[in-house]
């Protein structure tokens, strides 16, 4: 499991950027917006993997740290006029600094402990989001530029597309690294029990420090992400219910599978766009579908579709 990537890990990344080249001029503006939409949500599930499927840890804060990292993109280009890369780089710094103090402060709590902490941090940075109107317009929101790259300048559905997907692409590859990394060993130790890696020689405080800032960089790359396609944010854009979704995602997917949770994002990110096609002249249907197909995915598949996939591989291996 840990180690050198695989070919099969090393294929993901070079096929996602394969898919960016050649896929757009295929796709209308709709479905590539649509692709845009499930590269930040996948982005975002991959991060929450880290803290919850990986390192075991209830933490409810990511929406947080992914508006921080919309805000601070946005602020910093559209009134500053701060290249988009130094903006990012810049909300990762912003976003692993606060983790690191939120960390410092949550560090020894578990389970509902700590995430009633993230959650209270969220409802804290929702709260300056809609009331510090001066900087981020409050619940008016902000319209975004087109992001800079500094040598050009991303326009249009499909240029956007290419570039999440090349974001993409690089936070999968890291993913696959970490999880396989010293730390990864470290995560999925604590994951097991937080006493026997104690014994063990692992600094779990350290671990879950790091894990947490780490899982708070990716939803703030997923914040930026956001701003290179949108042209519009606001507060509403990181309430609750974009948190409940990405949990869902996990659970879908399978938590502490990479495949399983891009799996699951793009199933449940694509879901209301089906639903809002397919039954649109049902609109008060399309929840309880929604919730229905939830509640049967949980029901039928406890450990996600990649547990649902490694059941199925066993067994037909069992057959031969």
């Amino acid at each position: 499991m840990y180690g050198s990537l695989t070919r099969y890990e090393l294929a993901w990344p070079l096929v996602v950027v394969a898919a960016a080249v050649l896929f757009p001029p295929y796709l209308n503006n709709y479905l590539l917006f649509v692709g845009s939409i499930l590269l930040v949500y996948a982005v975002l599930a991959l991060g929450l993997d880290l803290i919850m499927g990986h390192a075991g840890q209830f933490a409810l804060s990511h929406v947080a740290f992914y508006g921080i990292g919309a805000y601070v993109t946005a602020i910093l280009q559209s009134r500053y006029g701060v290249p988009f890369p130094i903006g990012l780089v810049a909300a990762i710094v912003v976003s692993a600094a606060l983790a690191a103090a939120i960390a410092v402060a949550s560090v020894r709590l578990r389970h509902i402990y700590l995430g009633l902490a993230t959650v209270a941090f969220a409802a804290a940075t929702h709260w300056v989001f809609e009331h510090w109107r001066n900087l981020t317009g409050g619940v008016d929101g902000m319209r975004l530029p087109p992001a800079d790259f500094m040598f050009f300048r991303a326009v249009g559905d499909a240029a956007n597309f290419r570039v999440l997907a090349v974001m993409f692409a690089l936070i999968l590859l890291a993913t696959f690294l970490l999880v396989r990394s010293k730390l990864g060993r470290s995560m999925a130790a604590i994951r097991d029990s937080e006493h026997v890696a104690a014994v063990s020689g692992i600094s779990v405080a350290r671990t879950k420090m790091w894990v947490f800032m780490i899982s708070s960089a990716y939803a703030s790359v997923a914040g930026s992400m956001l701003f290179v396609f949108n042209s519009f944010i606001s507060p509403i854009d990181f309430t609750f219910a974009p948190a409940v979704l990405l949990l869902t995602m996990l659970v879908v997917g399978g938590m502490g599978s990479i495949p399983g949770v891009i799996v699951g994002a793009f199933l449940l990110g694509i879901l209301p766009e089906v639903l809002r096609t397919v039954l649109r002249n049902y609109l008060v249907w399309q929840e309880f579908v929604y919730g229905l197909i939830l509640v049967l995915s949980i029901t039928l598949m406890p450990q996600g579709v990649a547990g649902l996939f490694k059941k199925l591989t066993a067994k037909r291996r069992e057959a031969k």
